[in-house]
């Protein structure tokens, strides 16, 4: 419902969010790509000779050639994750299928391809990394928009009883065919246009050139220009570096350019190594500080993709300030010191990777130079620092907010809602967490026990209910039946169950060396784990091994799912129930199968459901139908349990009405096991004051 009620995404609002978020999907791609420019421009000889040694002498050219293929390729990877985000943003349910994911990237790729032909070569390596995104952002964004206009009007509707993939691959032919065709015109149409005049560019970085503050102008002018471009998803720095000659006013300007990579780009555009301090600062665990981890080497290189697609911080306002504004900062920085004497810059040629305070003191020939760089990565630490801390208290935010939807969620719908979530999904994502905590918590002091007494109609103590607890490290408790949820849709419900069933037995055989052998220890059992062959070996071994009589055991079948109709799961409970263990149903009265599942298995209690004993004082309905279950009880010789009392009036009214054994906070809350033991020992019957 809540979806429902959302504003709809302006259409540049939905662009802008596709492309962010298909610039992380090629993270892994990037990353590659980063690791193989590192291996490439090693600026240590001591290291390629080890690198030749270990790989042979033309390792070099690999990663040279790794990196051309992964720019050129880069392009047609994010026009074809594009399309299919947009497309996917675009269908306005999972009905609609006016635009089949499928389709829609393979008409990008194609229109891409045609594009790339269009320029004159059937091949995408000479298209470069600049060329290649911005094809791949517009061939992205159009092909299912167009689409969207082209396939109501053009598309064949062939028969519904066809194969889907025929029905769907069928359809789409006719707009797929004629948006490509558009596309081959609309291509050639540009690469016929006349090539674009240079000469104003030329002619005002001349006047500049002759002023007196033209290296102020020109190296911030530079640094505006490389990082703006580089907020939209290209490659600032290829810019700046193809088009340095113009924009730093001739062979003059060169110098600065290496003044801006020395000390404006400490760690790469956007003077992002202190963007990875910052981050170590702030985010103690999860993404934000994966990220900087992985981002160490490539920033101590100079490289900053990682963070700039990964964070992301192209087409993510949350950081563009800083983003401009540290390599800005840092670079007037650079210029002063030059203009003031405080450094001088050596007529060097460094590779552009050479890390920080070593390209510093190379450069300069002095301490100077590293020390410069040392107060630029402290300037520049310090202006993403009140960026990062608001970054990730909303991710936090945001996260928790997720954790608790999906909580409420899995514990209203159990498994059913577990199965109808998207894997990838933010739902889908934060259950598959809390069952990865949930696997590792097992066995841990994550995962512990906790026992609730139950009284018979004297307040005497007849048994505890064992019931799960588990503190997430960082969600706190979390519910046992979402627990039980995830066990049960996660594949863990046998392991959990043995766990489980272990510690019970383990704290019974603990209590009755402390003179508490009449307290009966009631477990919870999934329907799941009934349908393991297992079971009743498992059981039979745990209480050997504990030394226990299979009557101060109770297995209490929750209704989580429902019981499967075999024979395995009869076999199971015949051979529980002539071991001597007592099987009771738990929240009987309000699910449709409860009545047969008493018929069909030998049931020593029943426990009613919490909601008829909530209501019992004021509603009749309630009070008539645990009067009834209460007399089906007593004919059946079953022993009927009343939990969630909570006053002696409530507790009266069920007693009245025929109940026999009382659970509830007006005895006891769930107690640590030690603590319970206690609260036993204290109302023995030899010892009860009552």
């Amino acid at each position: 419902m809540t979806a429902l009620l959302k504003k709809p995404l302006s259409r540049a609002t939905l662009w802008v969010l596709a492309i962010r978020d298909s610039f992380v999907v090629l993270l892994p791609i990037t990353f590659l790509g980063v690791m193989a420019i590192v291996l490439w421009t090693l600026p240590f000889p001591q290291a390629r000779r080890l690198l030749v040694d270990v790989f042979g002498p033309g390792w070099q050219n690999s990663a040279q050639d790794m990196v051309v293929l992964i720019d050129s390729m880069f392009g047609l990877a994010l026009c074809v994750v594009l399309s299919i985000r947009v497309a996917r943003r675009l269908t306005a349910n999972e009905d609609d299928d006016t635009l089949p994911l499928v389709w829609v990237g393979l008409a990008a790729l194609v229109n891409f391809m045609l594009c790339v032909m269009a320029s004159g070569s059937p091949v995408i390596r000479p298209l470069g990394r600049d060329s290649s995104v911005l094809l791949g952002l517009v061939i992205g964004l159009a092909t299912p928009e167009l689409l969207r206009l082209l396939a109501p009007r053009f598309r064949i509707e062939p028969d519904y009883d066809s194969n889907p993939t025929f029905y769907f691959a069928l359809g789409m032919i006719p707009p797929c065919a004629i948006l490509s065709f558009a596309v081959l015109l609309s291509a050639e149409a540009f690469v016929a246009l006349p090539p674009l005049d240079t000469q104003p560019l030329a002619a005002l970085a001349e006047a500049i050139a002759s002023r007196a503050d033209a290296d102020w102008l020109l190296g911030i002018g530079a640094v505006l220009v490389s990082h703006v471009v580089w907020l939209v998803g290209i490659h600032g720095n290829t810019v700046l570096g193809d088009h340095a000659l113009a924009l730093l006013g001739g062979t003059g300007g060169v110098p600065w350019k290496r003044l801006i990579d020395v000390f404006g780009l400490l760690g790469g555009s956007g003077a992002t190594l202190g963007l990875v301090v910052a981050l170590l600062i702030v985010a103690r665990e999860g993404p934000f500080r994966r990220l900087a981890l992985l981002s160490v080497v490539p920033s101590f290189f100079n490289v900053s993709e990682l963070l700039i697609f990964g964070l992301p911080i192209a087409l993510n306002p949350v950081f563009w300030w800083p983003f401009l504004l540290a390599p800005l900062i840092l670079t007037v920085l650079g210029l002063t010191a030059v203009q003031t004497g405080f450094i001088a810059m050596y007529d060097l040629t460094l590779p552009w990777t050479t890390p920080p305070f070593l390209s510093g003191y190379l450069l300069t020939h002095s301490w100077r130079g590293a020390a410069l760089q040392g107060l630029g990565l402290v300037i520049s630490t310090l202006i993403y620092l009140p960026f990062v801390r608001r970054a990730e208290a909303r991710r936090v935010r945001g996260q928790t907010e997720a954790f608790d939807a999906a909580i409420s969620a899995i514990g209203a719908g159990g498994p059913l809602y577990l199965r109808s979530v998207s894997r990838n999904s933010q739902a889908g994502l934060a259950a598959r967490s809390l069952l990865a905590e949930l696997k590792r918590g097992i066995g841990t002091a994550a995962i512990t026990l906790a026992f609730q007494p139950k009284h018979d109609d004297h307040g005497a103590p007849v048994g505890v209910e064992a019931l799960l607890r588990w503190q997430h490290k960082r969600h706190g408790p979390i519910r046992a039946d979402v627990a039980v949820a995830l066990a049960e849709e996660g594949g863990l419900i046998g392991r959990l169950g043995a766990w489980v069933l272990e510690e019970a037995c383990a704290r019974k055989a603990e209590w009755n060396r402390l003179g508490l052998p009449h307290i009966t220890m009631a477990i919870n059992v999934s329907p799941l784990q009934l349908s393991d062959p297992a079971l009743p070996m498992v059981l039979a071994a745990c209480l050997a091994r504990h030394q226990l009589a299979p009557g101060e055991i109770e297995l209490e079948i929750t209704e989580s799912q429902a019981i499967a109709a075999s024979e395995v799961v009869d076999r199971n409970l015949a051979a529980i129930v002539d071991m001597g263990v007592a099987l009771a149903m738990d929240d009987f009265g309000m699910g449709h199968t409860s009545l047969l599942y008493l018929r069909r298995f030998a049931i020593r209690a029943i426990k009613l459901d919490g909601s008829l004993t909530r209501d019992v004082l004021g509603n009749p309905i309630s009070r008539d139908i645990i009067q009834t279950i209460a007399a089906l009880g007593r004919t059946r010789q079953v022993e009927v349990v009343a939990e969630f009392v909570e006053t002696v009036e409530q507790r009266d009214a069920l007693a009245a009405l025929g109940c026999n054994v009382f659970q509830g906070y007006l005895y006891s809350p769930p107690l640590p096991g030690g603590a319970c033991a206690d609260y036993l020992l204290a109302r023995r019957p030899d010892d009860r004051r009552q």
